[in-house]
């Protein structure tokens, strides 16, 4: 399974690096807006992209929001305000030069990146588990992003991996029950 999995991730990254960036972004953050939960959340967790994944950065234009960004330390990431002052740090990714965290407890949502995603609400993300680890026992509404061709109907999962709430695309917006 392993093997299977590693083959699939390579595979979905490959494809990903040939997609040209358009309009995906605008549409994908129309996409979240429509979500009744992103319209009444407050702190806001997102990403900064790396590796041609989709660009949740527009979101950033609402102003009633406050947005975070992972920050990674050791094997763990944690969330820290979004400030206009950006770093490199690990693995290519821009985070804040100056950190200034908040306690998982008080994030609404957490939209979160992937290599892909499935009809399951499993994600597959880049193999370290920095992810998996962050978003276990979170309260807050866990959203996956990405391109509609890395939505797929299934794809290798474990038991450690954390599930999403929703999966949003440029497309569609798909919600487990009770959400």
């Amino acid at each position: 399974m392993n093997c299977d999995k590693n083959a699939f991730r390579k595979e979905m990254l490959e494809k990903r690096m040939t997609v040209v960036k358009d309009c995906t972004s605008c549409a994908m953050a129309n996409q979240i807006r429509k979500i009744e939960a992103y319209k009444n959340a407050k702190n806001v967790m997102i990403y900064l992209p790396v590796k041609n994944e989709v660009d949740v950065s527009l979101l950033i234009n609402d102003s009633d929001k406050t947005f975070l960004v992972p920050v990674m330390e050791g094997d763990d990431i944690y969330a820290c305000h979004l400030t206009m002052q950006l770093k490199i740090g690990r693995f290519g990714v821009c985070e804040p030069v100056e950190r200034v965290k908040m306690e998982k407890a008080d994030i609404d949502i957490v939209i979160v990146p992937g290599v892909a995603f499935d009809k399951k609400y499993n994600r597959m993300g880049y193999g370290k588990g920095y992810y998996d680890r962050f978003l276990k026992d979170m309260t807050a509404l866990k959203i996956g992003v990405c391109h509609s061709f890395q939505l797929v109907d299934e794809i290798p999962s474990e038991p450690h991996d954390i599930k999403m709430d929703m999966i949003v695309t440029e497309r569609e917006i798909w919600s487990r029950e009770n959400i």
